[in-house]
């Protein structure tokens, strides 16, 4: 039997679908990448906001219809939308035959064969602590994967619904994730992506404040592939002096820092429920800096939160020009229901939300560029990542200062290499986000 997935969401979210299908293959199912041929397709959503939910039932909805005009024999719906709305969604979606909540992936394998014993199947959150094979050629290219060591956040930002979604935090036991690495390492991987609700904490609920750093160590010894590690979502207060000296001190472990910020105005961070060194961004930053002042920092901001006035915005803007951050991204607030954010006074309006972050982007955008020129003639290390999406003839990779998905590219205007060659190029030109460059050479054998 065929199998069809659509993951949609986060990079966290993508492990999880990789998991299904990794439990599907080892049961004997077949993958495929065309839905009409597929006797089973599963959708795994998103439910952090809104919009992601209208865009998975708009999607469950588009692929109901491979029941009737092609081989779908069932739809099995999974994920954080399921966690969110859980029994609602039988009635709401009757061309659903399974819906698995946040802990019951590995059910997939009851539900593709109809052996559940209800549609439906939502319990509180739980840990997976086992390794367990992953298919990976749902969408990331070969040159790099995403590692999760944690599932769930304690955090209680009142705008977050993920802990509802996810349970409480949970740490990943260390041997499992190096196992894990290791099964990564094995395949070529030449890049591992750290994720987790909040990275910085792993370990902390197991009483082990340097959990982080004493993996990080492992991870370097236990790899070969593996040339680069990156660190993604790390809450502000629980950045540690010894992680960033790591990180500087480190020849696999790249600079590189992901953390939200949120916003400056102490105000607005207090009513989103940050807490400690969170409340005091530019404390982050300078600790950050002073150490390690040549780190790339990617964070972002909500824009438009309750009780945001037009000085805490100014002050915002005034923050992003005065720090000159390598990668913002900025987000509109969403008053989701059952946050309690939703229900905070002094609401600011939808349009002047996209007003705000409109403008915000647009002058982090003008900063980017600056940042991004000072490339050009420069020679640096790339990681190859395949082939240019709109053009066979070129290929794309990315600095060690660009992320996978969020971040802009490497186009390599001339050169030829595999996915995850790291190669180093001359940077040539530059756009918004994306620069453009000529390889000079590879890497050598390691």
């Amino acid at each position: 039997m065929k199998v069809y997935l659509v993951s949609l969401g986060c990079a966290k979210n993508l492990v999880d679908s990789e998991f299904m299908l990794g439990l599907l293959l080892s049961e004997g199912f077949n993958y495929t990448s065309v839905p009409d041929e597929a006797d089973i397709i599963v959708v795994n959503t998103c439910g952090f906001l809104e919009s992601a939910v209208e865009e998975a039932i708009e999607t469950i909805l588009e692929h109901a219809t491979f029941k009737e005009k092609g081989s779908c024999k069932k739809l099995i719906v999974s994920g954080c939308m399921v966690q969110r709305y859980g029994k609602k969604l039988v009635k709401l979606l009757p061309e659903v035959d399974f819906f698995l909540g946040t802990s019951h992936y590995k059910d997939i394998i009851s539900a593709a064969v109809g052996k559940l014993p209800q549609r439906i199947l939502i319990s509180s959150p739980v840990s997976y602590s086992h390794f367990q094979p992953r298919f990976r050629k749902l969408s990331t290219p070969p040159s790099f994967a995403y590692l999760k060591i944690s599932e769930g956040c304690s955090n209680r930002c009142t705008f977050c619904y993920i802990p509802k979604l996810r349970g409480p935090f949970r740490s990943r036991p260390p041997d499992d994730i190096i196992e894990e690495a290791k099964y990564l390492d094995r395949q070529g991987i030449t890049e591992l992506v750290l994720i987790a609700q909040d990275v910085a904490s792993y370990g902390m609920d197991f009483g082990n404040g340097n959990a982080l750093i004493e993996l990080l160590f492992r991870l370097e010894k236990s790899t070969n592939s593996v040339r680069w590690i990156r660190l993604l979502y790390m809450h502000p207060d629980n950045i540690r002096d010894e992680l960033i000296k790591l990180v500087r001190d480190s020849d696999k472990v790249l600079p590189y820092i992901d953390v939200p910020l949120q916003h400056c105005s102490y105000n607005i961070l207090k009513a989103m429920g940050r807490k400690g060194l969170g409340l005091f961004p530019e404390r982050v930053i300078d600790k950050i800096r002073t150490i390690y002042p040549e780190m790339v920092i990617r964070t972002s901001f909500i824009v438009g939160f309750p009780g945001e006035t037009r000085k805490d915005f100014d002050d915002l803007i005034k923050f992003v020009e005065d720090t000159g951050f390598d990668h913002v991204g900025v987000f509109a607030y969403s008053p989701e229901v059952g946050t309690k954010a939703a229900s905070l006074p002094d609401q600011v309006s939808e349009p002047e939300r996209e007003k705000r972050r409109a403008e915000l982007y647009n002058i982090q955008r003008r900063i980017s560029r600056s940042k991004i020129r000072k490339y050009i003639g420069k020679v640096v290390d790339a990681i190859v990542d395949g082939i240019h999406p709109e053009c066979e003839y070129l290929l794309t990779g990315r600095l060690i200062s660009q992320a996978p998905e969020v971040d802009g590219k490497v186009i390599f205007v001339d050169g030829s290499a595999k996915p995850g060659e790291i190669v180093t190029v001359q940077i040539t030109d530059v756009h918004d986000y994306d620069v453009l460059g000529r390889m000079i050479m590879k890497e050598k054998e390691f």
